[in-house]
């Protein structure tokens, strides 16, 4: 075996020997031709200067003195319009001159008001005149722009539009009565020695390159040999690195579109004075399983902060799931508990791999401040420099048809909460130490010192991390959220609360009640009369069916208003009962065929403009919401 090898190794060797030899061959070969090559045609222009140069000069005078001659006789037509004579003039002067092939004739103004020109040249078959229009842009070329300025101007060679030959074109000005050029006038000269010579010169180089092509594609023969076996030798290295830089490229674009799919625009919500929310996230590889959110709606900011279960691929996964059904469920679920049960036992349902979800929902309610939420084993949140107390939920994910615990408090004006994730505290420096919520606390308490805004806080927490691992990997994701409710007591909504006894007699000083909040609002006679017969409905439900034993509770009804909605929050420690879910009444069927019930909450969705439900603790909260109309 270890003979084979160094059997192919000299092989490999010896072929590389023999292809290096040949390529200096083929250089060899090419110096001496093209360095022969090029004395020849050096020497053989070096007599044909010397004969010609009599030629050359007698050819430039004959030019110079025909085109000179020409004008007085073209600046006379141009003067008096004779376009036709003008041309025939042209064609004239051209037979006579053997040695000019074609005259270019350009007004620097056209009848289209810019510069247009056309070329009278001999036929190459005929020898008549013909008369073509220039489609190209005359007005970069030398022989034109020069024209412009003096009496006489020869141009370098160039290749022709026309013909297959190098020409030198003579140009002069043409001027009206008043001396201002009007066009140029130009004489196409035949450079016949120059082509005939570099066409000598190019059958001499494709002769010399006989040699050097049948080296080349020895050389190239040997190349194919030496690349094949390479590509033999290093296919499986070659399949290796494909592999790894497919994983890393779909890696990335997994990353861009995790990253995409949080929101990013800080501040959220600027039309908002009393919020302030940022929030970052630094994943430890490519993608990872940490997320946050946030939405809002009805007067109620709706967020989370999550952490999945493991890493890499599979924890993206489930974070793009769980991303995208809390924003699902919050754009019509109000309570966190159902919103949380419902993510839940999606994800419990199908857990084949058994990963989980440590999460923490909050619906802060922006009139009022109240904060529900429901904690499933997260870190609990820093408001105040305070832990918020949290209950001891499961993650989700772990048990189908948990029941999870939703708390309530008052988040009072100037609070910021302070939510992250478990790669904040267990952040590790290269001796192993955590960061630790000591040190945490800590950059919390000095940003709340200095009144620092969410983006402030999660900046000065960003460096203290940063200065405490140093170079040390990062081991966890990283996510914060800092949300500042600034709300000052003077911006609160005015509220008014009246509690009734559950009797169906005490009606009339709910509609009181009613019309004296409308009147307040500015709601017009037609739209309070339309929140009457709503909330009448919704109430006497609650008096009629919320205490099955008698009268012993009590109902509440909460008014709420700013200058685009009138709020109704109607609550009752009576038995669960969610109207939002019940079936739409059949309003077409007469009174005789139609069930009893439904017709209350037909008229809760007609004249209401949004009802929400939910079941917090012991109490039934029903929320109604009215957009205000001017009664203007």
């Amino acid at each position: 075996m270890k003979t084979t090898r160094q059997t192919t190794n000299l092989s490999s060797i010896a072929v590389l020997v023999v292809a290096a030899l040949l390529l200096e061959l083929t250089t060899a070969v090419q110096y001496f031709s093209t360095r022969s090559s090029i004395t020849r045609q050096l020497t053989e222009m070096a007599q044909r200067d010397l004969s010609e140069t009599g030629n050359t000069a007698e050819l430039k005078r004959k030019v110079e003195h025909a085109t000179t001659q020409m004008l007085p006789t073209i600046e006379r037509l141009m003067a008096c319009h004779a376009t036709d004579s003008l041309r025939l003039h042209i064609a004239q002067i051209l037979r006579e001159h053997v040695e000019i092939v074609g005259f270019d004739y350009c007004l620097t103004k056209g009848s289209n008001g810019r510069p247009d020109g056309i070329y009278i040249y001999k036929d190459d078959q005929t020898g008549t005149p013909t008369e073509q229009h220039i489609e190209f842009d005359f007005t970069k070329r030398s022989w034109y722009s020069e024209g412009l300025k003096g009496d006489g101007f020869w141009s370098e060679p160039y290749m022709s539009n026309y013909k297959v030959i190098l020409m030198c074109t003579y140009s002069r000005p043409v001027r009206d009565p008043q001396g201002n050029v009007i066009a140029v006038l130009g004489a196409d000269v035949p450079l016949n020695e120059l082509s005939a010579l570099a066409t000598q010169l190019y059958d001499n180089q494709q002769r010399s390159l006989k040699p050097i092509v049948l080296l080349h594609v020895l050389g190239l023969l040997l190349l194919a040999f030496i690349m094949f076996r390479s590509i033999r030798n290093i296919r499986r290295l070659q399949d290796i690195g494909d592999e790894k830089e497919r994983i890393a490229n779909e890696l990335s674009i997994a990353r861009r579109i995790q990253q995409a799919m949080l929101p990013k625009t800080f501040p959220p919500f600027p039309e908002r004075e009393e919020l302030d929310l940022f929030a970052s996230l630094t994943p430890a590889r490519e993608v990872g399983g940490d997320f946050y959110d946030f939405f809002m709606r009805d007067d109620k900011l709706f967020f989370c902060i999550g952490d999945v279960s493991g890493k890499s691929v599979p924890a993206a996964l489930v974070m793009a799931m769980a991303r995208s059904a809390f924003r699902m469920l919050s754009e019509h679920e109000t309570a966190p508990k159902s919103i949380i049960s419902q993510m839940n036992d999606s994800m419990a349902r199908d857990n084949e791999y058994n990963m989980f979800i440590t999460l923490f929902i909050g619906v802060l309610d922006l009139p009022t401040g109240n904060l529900r939420y429901v904690n499933a084993g997260h870190k609990a949140p820093i408001i105040n420099l305070h832990t918020l107390p949290i209950a001891p939920n499961l993650p989700i994910g772990t048990l189908l048809d948990f029941d999870y615990a939703v708390q309530e408090t008052v988040i009072e004006s100037g609070s910021t909460i302070f939510l992250y994730t478990d790669g904040l505290t267990e952040a590790e420096n290269v001796e192993h130490e955590q960061f630790g919520i000591e040190r945490m606390q800590k950059v919390c308490f000095e940003a709340s010192e200095q009144a620092a805004s969410p983006k402030v806080l999660i900046g000065q927490m960003t460096e203290a991390i940063h200065n405490f691992v140093g170079d040390t990997e990062q081991s966890d994701d990283l996510t914060m959220l800092a949300i500042r409710y600034t709300q000052r007591a003077s911006q609160r909504k005015p509220r008014l609360i009246l509690t009734l006894p559950c009797d169906i007699n005490q009606t009339p000083r709910l509609s009181e009640w009613i019309e004296g909040v409308c009147e307040t609002a500015g709601l017009s006679p037609s739209a309070t009369m339309q929140v009457n017969l709503a909330l009448e409905e919704a109430v006497v439900n609650v008096m009629k069916y919320a205490y099955p034993n008698g009268n012993e509770g009590e109902v509440q009804i909460e008014a709420t208003a700013d200058k685009e909605w009138l709020h109704f929050i109607i609550t009752d420690n009576g038995q669960p009962f969610d109207p939002t879910k019940q079936a739409e009444a059949d309003t077409t069927l007469s009174v005789e065929k139609r069930s009893i019930g439904g017709l209350g909450i037909h008229l809760m969705r007609r004249y209401m403009d949004s009802i929400h439900y939910e079941r917090l603790g012991n109490r039934n909260i029903l929320t109604l919401r009215k957009r205000i109309v001017s009664r203007n």
